[in-house]
């Protein structure tokens, strides 16, 4: 049979049609690629994608990108709000923290590493205290359901104020992509759960009085008291005013000392007080215990400050701690100009007078006192307990408080005693309540006992426990 030819007019229609269908098939193809690549990009920018897979998995805790963007943000805040305007020492906030070099990194390890390791770190223990928060028994109240509540409004009332369309581009952007409104209420939820358990933990540990007594016999060269006074230098010359302090003084008594500072610097030296610990870390200098002497003078360089210490005795902390209730009503700088005038004292002194005598019109004891500092006292802290403060410790006060507290007064003497510190300048009505509290040795022993406790339980919940990154903590800010 002889084989059927096309004509090649039917012939270029066939190839022009499968000209046509090839090119269809591409765009088809190509489109259907297009779909795909958006569809990604899509998924990539949606809260599914930061909020959906792991990014870290600690034991059985999985923890997705939004979670970890929330710590790092977190760690970022609490260190720029830490350091303030020191903050530009540290690094450059106007350039990714990914090409600036960590000075904290021994390995030499960039910002971003830093702050992405504390995130680990941070959901590392969060897995390990969540666990046993829950296998305790605890779980979210009431109130602080209504406490993240509150948060959220907060927040919303932010994402208004900023120019927002919702919260949850507010807290995108404070706290990286991912979050929104429902991983807000999950991380506070855990960290409040997280907060009631650790929170009575801490206070689970009892130690009887020979515990405390041992301990702060072995810890005394940590723990004892050190009184000193000092003066703080700045400026170019400040080095050559330190040494001259020191060569100046005719004699070796604190009145020595104050005359050579009143001569080399025109300054008056302050009176403090620090525990051997504190002098360490605020002066920079290592001292051991044989140094630690009345009379001993300490010159100390911090950059282009310098110190000159002069310490004036040691004390053991062997006394009993005092209550007292009070009742403060505060000066008002009236004129605004940062200083508060005789008049402006006077006004305060009056309106506290004014209360001590309504006190004493009337029954003039204890529970009457307490009702009137729940009325009528500027004291927030203690507003809600009668003005009540219990085991005052030496130097816990501003100094005149502090004065009339360890001035041998019985139960029952009450005073106007002026006291001015930086927040504020106000009289306060005082009422001596007992000087039948706890030991301080004993208080400052037991708070030393209880953190190593608790430091050990911690450890213990996060021993053995490792984080593994997943491959989405690429996807992690930057």
């Amino acid at each position: 049979m002889a084989e059927a030819r096309l004509n090649p007019r039917e012939q270029a229609r066939l190839e022009e049609q499968k000209k046509n269908r090839k090119t269809r098939n591409r765009y088809i193809f190509i489109g259907v690629v297009l779909v795909l690549v958006l569809a990604l990009v899509l998924f990539v920018n949606s809260s599914l994608f930061s909020d959906g897979l792991p990014a870290l998995k600690v034991g059985d805790a999985k923890y997705t990108v939004a979670d970890v963007n929330y710590e790092y943000q977190s760690s970022y805040m609490q260190f720029t709000q830490s350091y303030g305007s020191y903050l530009s020492m540290f690094f450059d906030t106007s350039k990714p923290l990914s090409e600036q070099q960590c000075m904290l990194d021994p390995n030499g390890g960039t910002w971003d590493d830093y702050f992405k390791r504390n995130a680990e770190s941070s959901l590392l223990q969060t897995t390990a205290f969540y666990k046993a928060a829950v296998e305790a028994g605890y779980e979210l109240t009431e109130e602080e359901q209504a406490q993240i509540d509150n948060t959220v409004n907060t927040y919303t009332a932010y994402a208004t104020m900023y120019g927002y369309p919702n919260v949850n581009g507010y807290l995108a952007a404070n706290y990286g992509p991912g979050n929104n409104e429902k991983t807000l209420r999950r991380q506070l939820a855990r960290q409040l759960v997280i907060q009631d358990y650790l929170s009575d933990l801490y206070d689970s540990f009892t130690f009887t009085d020979q515990e405390k007594d041992d301990y702060y016999r072995e810890h005394s060269d940590a723990l004892d008291r050190v009184n000193v006074t000092y003066v703080y230098l700045t400026g170019d010359d400040a080095g050559d005013k330190a040494l001259g302090i020191v060569t100046h003084m005719n004699g070796t008594d604190e009145e020595a000392f104050r005359a050579a500072v009143k001569e080399v610097a025109d300054m008056d030296a302050t009176a403090t007080s620090y525990s051997v610990t504190g002098f360490d870390s605020q002066f920079g200098q290592s001292v051991t215990r044989e140094e630690i002497v009345p009379g001993k003078v300490f010159t100390q360089q911090n950059d282009s400050a310098w110190y000159v210490v002069y310490i004036t005795g040691l004390e053991d902390n062997n006394y009993h701690t005092v209550s007292v209730r009070h009742i403060l009503i505060r000066c008002v700088d009236a004129d605004g100009d940062g200083k508060y005038s005789d008049e402006e004292k006077q006004t305060a002194y009056e309106a506290v007078k004014a209360i001590e005598e309504e006190w004493r019109s009337g029954p003039a004891t204890e529970e009457s006192f307490a009702a009137l500092a729940a009325e009528k006292t500027e004291d927030t802290g203690s507003k809600d307990n009668g003005g009540l403060y219990e085991n005052i410790y030496k130097g816990q006060m501003v100094s005149e408080f502090n004065d009339f507290c360890f001035a041998d007064h019985k139960s029952g003497d009450v005073e106007i005693v002026y006291g001015e510190s930086s927040a504020y300048a106000g009289y306060h009505l005082v009422y001596f309540v007992n000087a039948d509290g706890e030991l301080y040795t004993r208080i400052l022993a037991e708070n030393e006992l209880r953190s190593e406790a608790y430091n050990t339980a911690t450890a213990a919940m996060t021993e053995g426990l490792t984080a593994e990154r997943t491959f989405m903590w690429r996807y992690v800010m930057k």
